[in-house]
């Protein structure tokens, strides 16, 4: 008997009756009890052996003999754990067992069937892939490889001494003739040590006896690891610290979602204290398991991602490949293949991050990864996995010249020139040109790292700020004077390359939406409605007017003031009694008496409110001749006349009208070529006007005289306010 390691036996069917308490007394920890044999038998004590040993305390397991040469290694795998052979890290089963020796049957044919010799008549090959065929089998079913129990001589002499077997734990029969702690050499080329020696078959205990190659805790270690290779969730009887737990090691499971992450490996078992306290302390579990293979995996949601680069690892807070927990190669199979790990990741959500030293940073698209230089491979994963790592506090990687709009506020943004501008949500309604860039959405969080500049409502300039533009629905308008218009921001000159070209836009300019009929008069940064057709006709001196298509937006973004007047018309304010002739869109005539409109052929007026007068500018009043450009009118029993272009119609006083008034006068009865005399309204004395000054026409024959001998002489009727302060001349 052995001086050292943990004392055990095992029975057969041989030992029918076993004193279970007896052997514990004696010493004995472990027992391994025989279940089947080829797929032909089964130990009809099985269950009393197997559970009488576990009743006195006793670690223990269960061990099929081979029969290499009746069936598969596969065949009798299934036949084993059928009927005992299973195993569970329960911290009191011990793995199971291949019983692989010498042929009991060397040589005899029992049923028809013949053993063959003390190698099964099979090759050392053949008895190596059967041994792997049986072992692979076990492991897919139980999660383990099984025990070899063998004896040197044999496995050498028909199995060649192979290597590759160092990952099952060797149990070795070798009976010495004296008392001895050397069980003798072990098939060298696969193991350097025993785990259990078989050194008797006929005593202390019952069946064979046996002795662990190690103290009590690493016979518990060995019942419940599988095999340093596979993994097991364990739990202590004072603690609710889960852990995962491979060989002497274990890792503690920090919250629930890793948690679920290792869920799926095994059940949890609880185990003394004291054994886990012996455990050695790995990492915290996190998301990283490595394959049996080396591989390591990223672990997400059921699906496993092969891990590239220690690099990708790091970035992923993994460490520099060293934070992983070992998981057998079945265990990682249950996880579904997904995308190899990249930096790049892409959720179900649409939520794009880049993570880089363990901090998450928002991109655009994978366009902009490229045009920043950085790979574009990506990686679909959970919002939960890409969640856990802190937001980077960098700004997003965003390419230029795309919309980004707010995912929660749903404010989008063009960014162009290193800036965040606002603009409208409905701008890929309004501006036309606005469809041809790429739309993507960023958390509220990585938007406000970005530099914001002020509100796009319209109007922009180029990169330098040269040059303006008035940003139309469908086309970009150059500034003729920039001054005249609100502030611009700045876009690119890809961006603006994009918005087609259209007239440059001066002041006054009209303008309307592509969708209202309503047409707006632009100057100096102020919208004034246009009231009508004519009107519009009539600011265009005859003709409508070129109208620039503008986004409501940019026109609801401008100072409004009131509608424009009528030209040409007689309007009164609700709160004053003066009358006035509007001239153009920004200046008024006042009126002094009706009578003088009435030559012009203007008559009756429109009351209007006050503050529609506000934004016209009066300074002067109405007289019977108008000058239109270069061509002058009187106002002459209610008609237009034109004057020709002589000396004595250029001393007459007139006022010079703004063209688009002009035109909505009413149209001239004919040319008057005759002398042209003025008189003050209510006033008997008649003038000629020469040089400035006004000389009296002392009589009727006089008149008579200066007009040619004509009786009807025209006479133009001014008020007193406009003839008194002109000096008076010699009589005509």
């Amino acid at each position: 008997m052995p001086t050292f390691g943990i004392q055990g036996l095992d029975v057969s069917g041989h030992q029918p009756t076993v004193d279970w308490q007896q052997q514990w007394n004696m010493g004995a920890r472990f027992a391994y009890v025989k279940a089947t044999e080829g797929n032909y038998y089964k130990n009809p004590s099985y269950s009393s052996q197997y559970q009488g040993s576990r009743n006195v305390g006793m670690i223990r397991g269960a061990y099929h003999f081979a029969i290499p040469n009746w069936s598969s290694g596969a065949d009798q795998a299934r036949y084993f754990v059928q009927n005992g052979g299973g195993w569970s890290p329960d911290g009191y089963t011990m793995p199971p067992v291949l019983d692989f020796e010498f042929n009991p049957y060397e040589g005899r044919t029992i049923n028809g069937f013949y053993f063959g010799n003390t190698c099964y008549d099979m090759s050392p090959t053949q008895l190596q892939s059967w041994v792997r065929d049986f072992g692979n089998t076990m492991r897919s079913i139980t999660g383990r490889l099984p025990v070899i129990y063998t004896n040197t001589s044999w496995w050498n002499q028909c199995l060649g001494s192979p290597a590759g077997f160092g990952d099952y734990p060797l149990w070795i029969a070798a009976y010495p003739g004296s008392p001895t702690n050397n069980a003798g050499p072990v098939p060298s080329a696969s193991w350097g040590a025993y785990s259990i020696w078989q050194y008797s078959s006929t005593g202390p205990f019952a069946g064979d006896s046996n002795v662990w190659n190690g103290d009590f805790q690493s016979l518990q270690r060995f019942a419940i690891n599988r095999d340093g290779v596979g993994s097991t969730l364990m739990k202590g009887t004072s603690s609710s610290t889960v852990y995962v737990v491979s060989g002497t090691t274990k890792y503690a499971i920090p919250d629930w979602t890793t948690y679920q992450l290792y869920s799926a490996i095994s059940p949890i078992y609880d185990v003394s204290q004291t054994y886990l306290n012996g455990l050695a302390n790995g990492n915290s579990a996190g998301r990283f398991a490595r394959h049996p293979d080396g591989n390591i995996y990223f672990l997400d949601s059921g699906r496993k991602h092969h891990v590239p680069s220690c690099g990708v690892m790091n970035d992923f807070g993994g460490g520099n490949c060293a934070g992983w927990v070992p998981l057998a190669s079945q265990q990682i199979d249950q996880f579904v293949s997904g995308d190899r790990l990249a930096n790049a990741t892409v959720s179900p959500s649409g939520r794009l991050f880049y993570v880089s030293a363990g901090t998450r940073r928002e991109f655009f698209d994978l366009q902009s990864l490229n045009s920043a230089g950085l790979p574009t491979a990506t990686a679909g994963l959970s919002d939960a996995a890409v969640g856990s790592f802190a937001l980077s506090t960098l700004s997003p990687i965003v390419r230029p010249d795309v919309i980004v709009v707010d995912r929660i506020s749903r404010q989008p943004y063009i960014f162009s020139v290193g800036r965040l501008t606002a603009v409208p949500e409905s701008i890929n309604r309004e501006n036309k040109w606005a469809n041809a860039l790429t739309v993507a959405a960023l958390e509220p969080q990585s938007i406000v790292k970005m530099e914001q500049g002020q509100a796009f409502v319209g109007f922009a300039s180029n990169e330098t700020a040269s040059v303006g533009f008035v940003i139309g629905s469908n086309e970009k308008f150059p500034m003729n004077d920039p001054s005249q218009w609100p502030g611009t921001v700045l876009f690119s000159t890809k961006l603006l390359g994009i918005i087609p070209t259209g007239p440059s836009i001066g002041s006054p300019a009209f303008a309307k939406s592509p969708s209202s009929p309503v047409v707006f008069r632009i100057e100096k940064k102020t919208l004034r409605e246009v009231p009508d057709l004519s009107t519009l006709i009539q600011l265009g001196t005859g003709s409508v007017p070129y109208i620039y298509s503008l986004a409501p937006t940019t026109l609801d973004s401008m100072n409004k003031g009131p509608t424009l007047l009528p030209l040409g018309k007689l309007v009164v304010g609700e709160t004053s009694p003066v009358v006035y002739l509007t001239d153009g869109a920004d200046k008024l005539l006042q009126l002094e008496d009706f009578r003088i409109t009435n030559s012009l052929g203007v008559s009756g007026y429109t009351r209007v409110p006050q503050l529609a007068l506000a934004p016209y500018m009066s300074s002067t009043t109405v007289q019977p001749v108008v000058r239109c450009g270069s061509v002058t009118y009187l106002g002459y029993n209610g008609s237009l006349w034109k004057l020709p272009n002589t000396t004595s119609t250029a001393h007459l006083l007139s006022r010079t009208l703004e063209a688009s008034t002009c035109s909505a006068l009413p149209p001239t009865v004919g040319t008057l070529s005759s002398t042209i005399f003025v008189k003050a309204l209510d006033a008997p004395t008649v003038y000629l006007m020469a040089d400035g000054k006004k000389r009296p026409v002392t009589s009727w024959s006089r008149l008579v005289e200066l007009n040619g001998g004509g009786s009807l002489p025209v006479i133009a009727e001014y008020s007193r306010s406009a003839l008194d302060p002109i000096p008076a001349g010699t009589p005509a």
